[in-house]
């Protein structure tokens, strides 16, 4: 199975400007990887390589909008190119949406699908012949929208849905080819998504009510992410909430339906 050892990878962050995206960028540079960031905006990620001082061969940052799939299939061409394979693929950029259905513009709609889902499965798709040579692993990081319903987030939970679907299905190809694959599950997280979040018109939704339980930090996360990854987990829940969330919504969907709309409501 996959080589669990977390020293002198070759790895791929996508969204590592901030957040879980920045705290991965931490997390292998303390063991020595040589790491490409992958974000649209280039402030983030190079404020971030300079806080690490990170040595200029040690890592490749690539300005990019991971929904234009040839740009995604250069990007990797270039990897290759400068790190010659890679080891672990971490995605994780996203956006959100906050909004009724049938009030959301549907260009909304099809922006968080193609962030969400299409722009995980181009960097799947390029990086996958090296994570086969490499025998690697692919975390993505998905969320409670994930398994469960999400008032208010039909694009958001369309995409994080499809993910599922999608990794799960994927896994299932590339046991034989021992290419493992982490699907990670947090509740509330705090990052700037935020900024991120989109109401119905494309803008940003602002301060949300709706934020029920814990907020874990990106620190948090990743450590948990990667013993899921030490223990050849497929998929784990983060925080109570994920853990609980998941089972009511399996044997009581009806009584989860009503509770998860009781919390977040608030925000319309």
């Amino acid at each position: 199975m996959y080589n669990v050892k977390e020293h002198q990878k070759i790895v791929v962050i996508t969204g590592a400007g901030s957040g879980i995206g920045a705290e991965f960028v931490r997390y292998f540079n303390n063991r020595d990887c040589k790491i490409a960031l992958l974000d649209i905006s280039l402030n983030g990620m190079q404020s971030l390589v300079d806080d690490l001082s990170m040595l200029k061969e040690n890592y490749l940052l690539v300005e990019i909008d991971i929904t234009e799939e040839e740009k995604v299939k250069n990007a990797f061409k270039s990897i290759v190119q400068k790190f010659n394979s890679i080891d672990i693929l971490v995605n994780n950029a996203g956006i959100s949406q906050i909004s009724l259905f049938e009030k959301t513009d549907l260009s909304i709609f099809k922006k968080v699908i193609d962030v969400n889902f299409y722009g995980t499965v181009y960097c799947t798709k390029y990086a996958l012949l090296q994570l086969k040579k490499s025998k690697g692993q692919i975390i993505t990081i998905s969320s409670v929208a994930g398994f469960s319903p999400l008032y208010g987030r039909t694009a958001y939970a369309a995409s994080k849905h499809a993910l599922h679907g999608f990794m799960n299905s994927l896994q299932a190809e590339l046991r034989s080819d021992e290419v493992s694959v982490l699907l990670a599950c947090p509740s509330f997280v705090k990052t700037n998504i935020e900024d991120r979040t989109f109401n119905e018109q494309g803008l940003p939704f602002g301060e949300k009510k709706g934020t029920p339980g814990e907020v874990m930090t990106p620190n948090y996360v990743v450590s948990q992410i990667m013993k899921g990854v030490k223990k050849e987990k497929g998929i784990i829940y983060i925080s109570k909430i994920s853990k609980i969330s998941r089972l009511i919504s399996f044997f009581f969907p009806k009584v989860f339906e009503r509770k998860m709309v009781e919390r977040v409501k608030a925000d319309f």
